[in-house]
């Protein structure tokens, strides 16, 4: 109780100018649980992933959120975890819509069961988009093109091996990271123009991050991403997962945004992004830091 009440204090006076006006609109964001029947292993504690959820989403509901974007692995590698992970979700508000995006992890599992993984996490499509007063949310498949995913897309070998020898001599030049592909460029420039027509601002979640710069985890055409969507005024912020650790950058008017992991920490962690004229207000629980996050 006392730890609550301090939560709700510091958060209080954290906010500022926002505390006495209420949001328009509230997003939930999960990031990397991983869980797994196992014991921990390093930093990574996957059986406490249950209960920390399970906190997440008694937060979520007490505070009424419009949504609740996932951004990844939410399981470590077996097909049979998601029996014990996704029936917590349905513990959401019955008004709370729930979203799914793939992450590296959703992978692991034995590849007969990839057939059916937009099914397992009732996702309309591997990358899509969905709107909310007056906001479009772009949801990407960050697992477009890459070495673990390709028992699934069945890409000709060379052309994944075009875009990880581009890396060579960067910070992210590793087999085991992704990129997103021609097609799917496409249909994001196609989205951003289309949210530009309705005079919608944009949000887009990823499970990879595309920056900073020197990031490890970025995508291997990090850079791009980071041109479509820099070349477009509607943009507010780019939110992912994957890096565990959590991080945020500001480049170009647009907030770069990454999620604590859930499963690196002894106590939950996830956020509330809050919606107020001119500014978003990400409110950390656990781990996850609070983030006051203008726009135009």
């Amino acid at each position: 109780m006392k730890k609550h009440l301090l939560i709700l204090i510091t958060l209080k006076l954290m906010l500022g100018s926002c505390s006495n006006k209420e949001p328009f609109l509230k997003v939930g964001l999960v990031a990397d649980p991983q869980y797994a029947n196992q014991p921990p292993s390093g930093k990574r504690n996957y059986r406490e992933s249950l209960w920390k959820l399970q906190e997440a989403i008694d937060t979520f509901n007490f505070n009424k959120v419009d949504l609740v974007q996932n951004l990844g692995d939410i399981i470590n590698d077996k097909w049979e975890s998601y029996d014990a992970i996704l029936p917590l979700y349905d513990k959401l508000n019955p008004n709370i819509n729930n979203y799914h995006l793939l992450g590296n992890h959703e992978f692991a599992v034995d590849s007969i069961h990839l057939k059916d993984i937009l099914d397992r996490l009732s996702m309309p499509d591997y990358y899509y988009s969905y709107s909310k007063k007056g906001w479009r949310f772009i949801v990407l498949d960050a697992t477009d093109i890459a070495y673990f995913s390709n028992s699934l897309h069945d890409l000709k070998i060379q052309e994944i091996d075009l875009y990880f020898q581009n890396t060579k001599g960067q910070s992210n030049s590793y087999d085991w990271n992704s990129a997103i592909g021609k097609a799917q460029q496409n249909w994001l420039k196609q989205e951003l123009e289309n949210a530009d027509i309705l005079g919608q601002k944009v949000i887009l979640f990823s499970h990879m991050p595309i920056r900073p710069n020197d990031n490890p985890h970025n995508l291997w055409n990090n850079h791009e991403i980071i041109d479509i969507i820099e070349h477009s005024s509607n943009v507010v912020a780019f939110v992912n997962g994957h890096n565990h650790s959590g991080g945020y950058d500001f480049k170009n008017g647009i907030h770069y945004i990454t999620i604590f992991g859930m499963v690196d920490t002894m106590v939950s962690s996830y956020g509330i992004i809050e919606f107020y004229k001119d500014i978003l207000v990400l409110k950390g629980f656990g781990n996850q830091k609070t983030l006051e996050l203008k726009y135009k």
